[in-house]
């Protein structure tokens, strides 16, 4: 890959700090992944499809999803395929399929992903979202080709939320915490690795690139143009 098609005047992470990171820890959703799909399923197509399957107004199916959803939160049940499926009564699988083709790289992800892997530094998908999820977003991305390998929170037991996930991550890969890079569209998730040690964090701007940017209480990006050394 040619180094000039990345030059930039500002960037997030300095070259120094650059240097000094081996590790790259990578959210999906949101941070690889354009959001508009999660939050299109969420918002219309579920609470389209338990409203036919239960024969009701869908104020009241996306009610009861959010009640449920309020209710679990960031636990690992919110992000589980099988629990959401048996909460409502039938499988929710269909109901993402129909919106494939809302999946998509968020705006420079891709490249960002080749970079690194050029550079040599170990590449993780870290992410909370349910394996199922996962294989229908890599069928459609061929996301998982470009990291090294993927640890999701299902896989843990625990959320990225819990030091539990931290400690297992720690333990499936031996990372250095302070020559580690995460990325996360979360800014509690980021709390998290931040307190399991990891030295540099940074935050998103725009997880949906249909939606309005959002503030960020860590160093942030909109575009992974953003991310690169100002030297390269």
């Amino acid at each position: 890959m040619s180094g000039t098609s990345h030059q930039s005047t500002m960037s997030v992470l300095s070259s120094q700090e650059w240097d000094a990171i081996s590790w790259v820890l990578l959210d999906m959703d949101g941070t690889l992944l354009d959001l508009c799909f999660d939050d299109t399923f969420w918002r219309v197509g579920l609470p389209n499809q338990y409203a036919e399957a239960k024969n009701i107004e869908r104020v009241q199916a996306e009610a009861h999803i959010n009640r449920i959803g309020k209710e679990w939160y960031g636990q690992l049940e919110w992000y589980c395929i099988d629990f959401w499926s048996e909460q409502l009564g039938f499988d929710i699988r269909p109901a993402k399929s129909t919106l494939a083709h809302l999946i998509g790289f968020r705006a420079g992800a891709l490249a960002f992903l080749k970079w690194l892997r050029h550079s040599g530094r170990h590449v993780i998908l870290a992410t909370n979202a349910h394996p199922d999820s996962i294989a229908l977003k890599d069928t459609r991305t061929d996301l998982c080709r470009w990291v090294d390998v993927v640890l999701d929170a299902h896989a843990a037991g625990a959320p990225k939320e819990s030091p539990d996930y931290w400690q297992w991550l720690q333990e499936k890969t031996g990372f250095l915490p302070e020559r580690t890079l995460f990325i996360d569209d979360n800014d509690h998730i980021l709390d998290a690795a931040k307190a399991a040690g990891i030295r540099h964090l940074v935050g998103v701007h725009t997880p949906n690139s249909q939606a309005p940017a959002k503030p960020s209480r860590y160093p942030a990006f909109d575009h992974f143009q953003e991310l690169y050394p100002v030297s390269i």
